[in-house]
C-alpha cells in the first residue's frame, strides 16, 4: 500500500485498536505490525495505551497486551529532549492533545508519516486551520 510505505509513527489509537482487535486494529496488524517495517512510537503514546487497555479491560490484560507488544519488537520506541520540545511546539501552536502533538513531532524529526487510527474533531479543525508540516494518515480512510 503506497501511503504506508516508509516510516511511521503512529499515535496510540493505532496500537489501541490492535490490541483490541478493531477493525482498525485488524489492518494495522497486517499493513504496519509486520517484521522489517520501520514504525516509531514515543512513551507517552505507550503510558496512554496501557492506562485506556486498563479502563477497559482491567489492569491485568493492560499488563500483558502492553509487555507482549514490547517483546515484538514491531515498535522503536523513541524520547528525547528534542522531541520533547517539537511536540511542545506544536501544542503552543495547535488546538489538539499533547499526545498527538508527539506523534507529529516524531514524524518531523525522523522524517515519517504520522498515523491515527481515525479522525478525531480537533485534528480535523486543525488540519483544515493550517496543513501540518509532516504527512498524516488515517487508517479509517483505508479499510
Amino acid at each position: 500500500m503506497q501511503s504506508l510505505q516508509g516510516k511511521l509513527s503512529i499515535d496510540s489509537s493505532v496500537l489501541i485498536a490492535y490490541l483490541l482487535g478493531e477493525d482498525t486494529g485488524e489492518f494495522a496488524r497486517t499493513h504496519i505490525f509486520q517484521p522489517g517495517k520501520v514504525v516509531l512510537f514515543n512513551r507517552l503514546g505507550l503510558a496512554e495505551v496501557f492506562y485506556t487497555l486498563c479502563r477497559r479491560k482491567g489492569i491485568n490484560f493492560a499488563k500483558e497486551s502492553v509487555t507482549t507488544f514490547i517483546q515484538t519488537r514491531y515498535c522503536t520506541f523513541e524520547d528525547s529532549d528534542d522531541l520533547a520540545i517539537e511536540a511542545a511546539a506544536y501544542k503552543c501552536e495547535r488546538a489538539v492533545s499533547l499526545a498527538d502533538c508527539y506523534v507529529i513531532a516524531l514524524a518531523k524529526l525522523r522524517g515519517s508519516t504520522a498515523v491515527f487510527a481515525r479522525r478525531e474533531r480537533e485534528m480535523v479543525a486543525e488540519i483544515g486551520r493550517k496543513k501540518f508540516d509532516v504527512p498524516i494518515l488515517f487508517l479509517e480512510d483505508l479499510i
